[in-house]
């Protein structure tokens, strides 16, 4: 009976994913007839923008994962003999992210920025089987190693959204290596689903990981009117001030490379909907959540309900802070990291 339910639910998902990316086509055909041909364009961006390589964020550099097969560009800055606080970025985001914690607190940590498998200067396996979450976490655990952190040398794992994801199945499944584990709006497995059993609006705030489960059209959403989503989605009606133009021009040029879109696609492609929670461990690893109160795609509450799944948690809200809250409120976050990783003698 419960195969027979999984494979409905499957039907019922594919069916919800196609309508809605037949009304997003239909808009998309729309704009582009009210708009011109240019619509579709994405203006070339051969040069990186020199934000990207100003040495206040630290130092570019790659590291080739023997294991996992695969090539990932992180940027470090601070002295490597500082405990490490290893930094998972979101989507649709990289390493520059964590821009305001590398330049802060650097000073007192070994602070890294990893780009994701699939993201900005990391290498991008095509097939969609490639971003699977096991894979993705076996990545940073191999990483985290190559980096010279043991259990006997524990790191912290700092992480937002999916990387956020990431980062809680990390700490559930490989504790000896974390000190501590610090998550910025990061969504916990157990807590995402609870609200969503519930809640409609969280449904209907999460109507772009149904919509990411169909082909091209995704993509083609994304790209349209030169990448018009990034200032959408990051700014909002009234955050310009916390991503400015050039900062617009870093995560525009990442994205307007050829096949940059696909692979942070296919994290949401690889998504299981039907896996349970009832075998997820607590998380013991001494853990921080920080949380913006104003945003769009997750709600609240699951800061709290991911609390609940800790032997020890702090939750701290931003109430000026949309989804994007360490790049929205960086001192607030950076003085919130600061005091907990003292109360924790690192």
């Amino acid at each position: 009976m419960l195969k027979i339910m999984e494979i409905i639910g499957l039907i019922i998902l594919r069916l919800l994913s196609t309508v809605i990316a037949l009304v997003v086509l239909a808009g998309l055909l729309y704009r582009r007839w009210r708009n011109g041909k240019d619509y579709f364009a994405v203006k070339p961006r051969p040069t990186p923008p020199s934000l990207i390589s100003d040495e206040k964020w630290g130092t570019h550099k790659y590291m080739h994962l023997k294991k996992q097969g695969i090539r990932l560009h992180y940027v470090e800055k601070g002295n490597s003999n500082n405990p490490l606080i290893l930094c998972l970025h979101g989507f649709p985001e990289c390493w520059f992210s964590w821009r305001h914690q590398l330049e802060n607190l650097s000073d007192k940590y070994w602070v890294v920025a990893v780009d994701m498998r699939g993201y900005a200067d990391s290498d991008k396996p095509s097939a969609k089987s490639a971003y699977d979450i096991t894979l993705l976490v076996e990545d940073i655990k191999e990483f985290i190693l190559a980096l010279g952190k043991s259990d006997q040398d524990k790191c912290v794992v700092m992480a937002h959204d999916w990387g956020g994801a990431i980062a809680w199945q990390l700490v559930m499944k490989y504790p000896e290596l974390f000190h501590s584990h610090i998550s910025c709006n990061g969504p916990h497995p157990v807590a995402f689903m609870k609200v969503m059993r519930k809640s409609w609006k969280q449904a209907l705030m999460s109507w772009y990981m149904v919509f990411f489960q169909t082909p091209y059209i995704p993509e083609l959403s994304i790209s349209v009117n030169d990448l018009e989503m990034f200032n959408k989605s990051f700014r909002g009606e009234h955050n310009k001030e916390a991503f400015p133009d050039d900062v617009m021009e870093v995560y525009k040029y990442y994205f307007s490379q050829k096949g940059a879109l696909t692979p942070p696609i296919n994290y949401y492609r690889n998504i299981d909907f039907g896996r349970g929670t009832e075998n997820i461990p607590v998380v013991t690893v001494p853990t921080l959540i920080i949380w913006g109160s104003k945003d769009a795609y997750l709600s609240k509450e699951m800061a709290i309900l991911a609390g609940a799944e800790c032997e020890t948690s702090v939750v701290k809200y931003i109430d000026s802070a949309t989804h994007w809250v360490q790049q929205d409120e960086p001192q607030q976050v950076n003085r919130f990291i600061r005091e907990y990783l003292a109360s924790k003698s690192l």
